[in-house]
């Protein structure tokens, strides 16, 4: 029978594996591809991470890499964010013919065979604060919009839970990208500390990992039913994927939060906490 502190303990050694990104291999990577974009388009670039990569609640072999590709004082920054998207595509294409590049409309995705992703997010940064991104739907560029408003948030409800927050965070998004195996049914990473926010703003229980994993599970299960805004201005919501408040997306995401917490606490063998955690 496995006790709490021994589950406690594997979440600690999991976390540590979770924590074992390649940082210099991806810096390479990143710095690899902002000098093709300077010296095959002569562009004036300034990588800035962005995305759970900033906030600290990537997990290793789950989590992109997201840069904030910034084009002040570049030619692009005169163009349509969509030609801009294109042509980082294409440009990478010709020079990393043997990677997969593909483009969305917010940002180019560039994979590696060491397993990283890298999303490169062009970005117009604003004397006033703030930058601009593409504009979904739109030919424009977006208006200003703070993207650390949300690190920020995080940052504060992290340090006043003992920096116990950040790790139970990257523990739900291996979880639920383990036991939600439907591509087209996963939670967003950026959903699921929106909601973390939320759930440990008041809380005041023990903190270890197995108990502050349920309370976050259980929070949820009420609180994705509800749309949250988002604070950094780039869309209305930080869960539009999932439709309106009361949507059956959100219903069937409350099911399996109400599935994942109920797991969590039967779980009581290395067996049962492997499986969880999709370990080897």
């Amino acid at each position: 029978m496995m006790s709490t502190d021994n589950f406690n303990r594997y979440c600690e050694s999991l976390l540590v594996n979770y924590n074992q990104r390649n940082t210099q291999a991806t810096r390479r990577h990143v710095e690899a591809l902002c000098n093709i974009l300077r010296r095959d388009g002569g562009h004036t670039v300034q990588p800035m991470f962005g995305g759970s990569v900033s906030r600290g609640t990537d997990v290793n072999g789950l989590s992109d890499v997201d840069v904030l590709l910034i084009v002040n004082e570049s030619s692009y920054v005169s163009q349509q964010p969509a030609t801009v998207i294109a042509s980082v595509r294409d440009t990478i294409r010709q020079r990393l013919p043997d990677n997969s590049v593909r483009s969305g409309n917010l940002a180019v995705t560039v994979e590696y065979s060491d397993g990283t992703e890298i999303q490169i997010l062009p970005a117009i940064r604003r004397d006033s604060g703030g930058v601009r991104i593409a504009q979904p739907g739109s030919t424009r560029w977006s208006d200003t919009v703070q993207l650390e408003r949300f690190a920020e948030k995080l940052e504060n409800v992290n340090q006043a839970k003992g920096s116990r927050v950040v790790p139970v965070i990257m523990l739900a998004k291996a979880l639920a990208d383990c036991y939600i195996t439907r591509r087209d049914r996963k939670i967003s990473g950026y959903h699921m500390e929106a909601l973390a926010i939320d759930a440990f703003r008041s809380y005041q229980g023990d903190r270890g990992s197995k108990s502050m994993l349920v309370h976050f599970l259980g929070h949820s299960i009420t609180a994705v039913m509800n749309q949250i805004s988002d604070p950094t201005g780039q869309s209305l919501h930080v869960d539009e994927y999932l439709g309106q408040s009361g949507s059956p997306e959100r219903r069937r995401a409350s099911t399996y939060f109400g599935q994942m917490r109920g797991e969590v606490r039967r779980c009581v063998s290395r067996t049962q906490f492997n499986e969880l955690f999709c370990v080897n």
